[in-house]
């Protein structure tokens, strides 16, 4: 193979793994209902599985640094698409609903390092707007999943047929990852540089302060990101007197402006440097947040959700790509890994949170309490640029 097609293939698999990633999650979201229905398991009892889901992702996400170093980011990759492909047989023969958290457990496993691993090779290895595309494609894989599984219960009335189909996919991205192993470690780079020094010990990094300010902007955004689109139908129905039907569909707006800005903020990544992006992002979601607060724009104000949406989308893929800039070149590798178990982390604490303002305050205390959230995002993600600064000072 030419070597200038290498990193062409390399980001097809990229783009096509993190396609699968978002796969898996978005299966359980329509198969939940009939599954919980065939174990005589509470509708409610979904949380336990999303808990069992993110400690996996958190364990595995958080090790991707030192497993990296270890075995390099080809291994890593095929161990943990191994993992994801035995979580969907787990599922699909598992005949004791209390063991289903541990089938969860298994794919956050596999998920976290595939997540940690991508998101250190492109940061390492290729430009912002190729990290801003990678997470669009998650977007797509979030898009995809429900299709899947709404077809598998339409046609059959089961859900096993479209976690086998998913099965089969995740099976050809594993074989793809086995079949180019070699290429993750030969192929030329776009922006980066390889190095001989020996990688930083992970008790190294955790030392540093961007290393924690970084991990608690993941923490809050993905809690953030994920509250919105979990609250929003609940909101809008309950509290707002939207129809069920209208408001499914403007947090499918959401989600699909979030997928939108991914691919927008890619095309300008060329003329806009992360940071900036980062703080135009943060700063326009605010402004949405306001603006949904008021509930003035569209039915309930769900206008304001394709602009949060929007506004949200660069900002995971922006926080990847200055990790370098708060922790240093060296350590980016065990940084990321961190920050991605932090976003998990995030993701399964503050949408939790949420319900119980909700209970306490209202549900019209959930759009405040996501606004404050984003405020604090954007003060620690100032702090940590002043750690940039103080560093290179």
């Amino acid at each position: 193979m030419r070597a200038a097609a290498r990193p062409v293939l390399l980001l097809a698999l990229c783009y096509t793994a993190f396609i699968f990633l978002g796969l898996p999650d978005a299966l359980l979201s329509i198969a939940w209902p009939t599954i919980s229905r065939e174990f005589a398991m509470p509708l409610e009892s979904l949380g336990i599985l999303m808990m069992g889901g993110t400690l996996g992702y958190m364990v595995s996400s958080f090790m991707a640094g030192p497993m990296m170093a270890r075995m390099g980011i080809a291994w890593l990759l095929l161990i943990s698409s191994l993992m994801t492909g035995l979580s969907l047989v787990l599922f699909v023969v598992n005949p004791i609903g209390w063991t289903l958290p541990l089938c969860a457990l298994v794919a956050g496993l596999g998920g976290g390092g595939i997540d940690a691993g991508l998101n250190t090779y492109v940061e390492e290895h290729y430009s912002d707007r190729v990290m801003q595309w990678l997470h669009a494609s998650f977007g797509v894989g979030v898009t995809i999943g429900p299709l899947i599984m709404t077809l598998s219960l339409s046609m059959t009335g089961q859900w096993r047929p479209g976690y086998l189909f998913v099965l089969f996919l995740v099976f050809l991205m594993a074989s793809a990852f086995f079949g180019y192993r070699r290429l993750w470690e030969s192929a030329p780079h776009v922006t980066s540089t390889q190095s001989n020094e020996p990688k930083p010990k992970l008790m190294s990094t955790l030392k540093l302060p961007g290393t924690w300010l970084g991990g608690l902007c993941f923490f809050l955004y993905t809690g953030v990101e994920i509250g919105v689109g979990f609250w929003a139908f609940t909101l809008l129905t309950e509290s707002r007197l939207v129809t069920p039907a209208l408001a499914g569909f403007w947090v499918s707006v959401y989600w699909g402006a979030f997928t939108l800005g991914r691919v927008a903020a890619g095309l300008l990544a060329a003329s806009i440097s992360a940071a900036a992006m980062n703080a135009m992002g943060i700063a326009l979601s605010l402004v949405g947040l306001l603006l949904f607060i008021q509930g003035e724009l569209g039915p309930g104000g769900a206008f304001a959700l394709a602009i949060i949406g929007f506004a949200y989308a660069p900002v995971f893929p922006a926080l990847i790509s200055t990790t370098d800039l708060r922790v240093g070149r060296e350590h980016v590798s065990n940084a990321v890994g961190i920050q991605i178990a932090a976003a998990g982390f995030g993701m399964m604490v503050l949408p939790p949170s949420a319900g119980l303002v909700a209970a306490t305050f209202g549900f019209e205390g959930l759009p405040i309490f996501i606004f404050i959230l984003t405020a604090l995002l954007a003060m620690v993600l100032l702090m940590a640029s002043r750690v940039r600064i103080l560093k290179l000072a």
